[in-house]
């Protein structure tokens, strides 16, 4: 053998030594991770979007799971071994949920001591339905403003009897309540103020014995601006509207 067939020799070797050395640097440092586990995976998601995972799935290396947030329902899948995100998808528009009926509405208010309720007319505000309800409680009028998928009291605005910020009114919401009952026999609900250019008013509404009927009485001079009647058979023609069938009155 001449030396420069060992120095070829040689050179083979040492080539194939650097090959195979090249070659697991390159797999140790770019080999991929250990795979997440369910836990990590729910963690990763809730920490980006917010959120609560609701459920999850895994096949193929893949892992299909569906979130909620803001009573949106979202579906996404990631990748058990990288970690990535490869889909976010929103789920059915709330306009496909299941809508609460009223009397599920009033049954859910009432398990909650919310007060009298006065009526219930249904809202459908494309994806966010709502249910607009009147209450009654001591003497004041709140309006709710109810998610008619989840039952949620989304807002409350409170009208006090005694909320009065004009200076010149001069009767006091008892003696409003005083005139009201002077024209109808029966049970004051409630007594609100309303401020206007003119003064401001009163609403008083009062339940008779076979009548139920709202005063509008001036908060300067007492003079009763207004007498609304409440019309049954209108409650019950809103209730129809709103695809409840079963619920005859308000």
């Amino acid at each position: 053998m001449t030396n420069y067939t060992k120095w070829m020799i040689s050179l083979v070797v040492l080539m194939l030594a650097v090959t195979v050395f090249v070659v697991w640097i390159i797999q140790d440092r770019f080999s991929s991770p250990d795979e997440l586990t369910v836990d990590e995976a729910t963690k990763k998601i809730e920490t980006l979007y917010g959120g609560s995972v609701e459920s999850f799935d895994e096949k193929d290396d893949i892992f299909y799971m569906a979130f909620e947030k803001n009573n949106e329902t979202y579906e996404l899948q990631i990748d058990a071994e990288t970690g990535n995100i490869l889909s976010l998808n929103k789920t059915e528009s709330n306009l496909n949920k299941t809508v609460k009926t009223k009397e599920e509405i009033r049954t859910l208010l009432n398990s909650q001591n919310n007060g009298t309720i006065q009526s219930i007319t249904f809202q459908n505000n494309d994806e966010n339905p709502q249910y607009i309800v009147e209450v009654t409680e001591q003497e004041r009028l709140k309006t709710l403003v109810v998610n008619a998928i989840t039952g949620a009291i989304i807002s409350e605005n409170v009208k006090e009897q005694n909320a009065q910020s004009d200076t010149s009114v001069v009767i006091t919401s008892d003696e409003a309540k005083q005139i009201a009952l002077s024209q109808l026999n029966g049970t004051v609900e409630y007594i609100a103020y309303e401020e206007s250019n003119d003064g401001g008013y009163y609403l008083v509404e009062i339940d008779g014995n076979n009548e139920e009927e709202t005063f509008q009485i001036h908060a300067v001079s007492g003079k009763i601006l207004s007498v609304t009647q409440r019309d049954d058979d209108l409650d019950d023609d809103d209730d129809d509207d709103s695809g409840d069938e079963s619920d005859d009155e308000d």
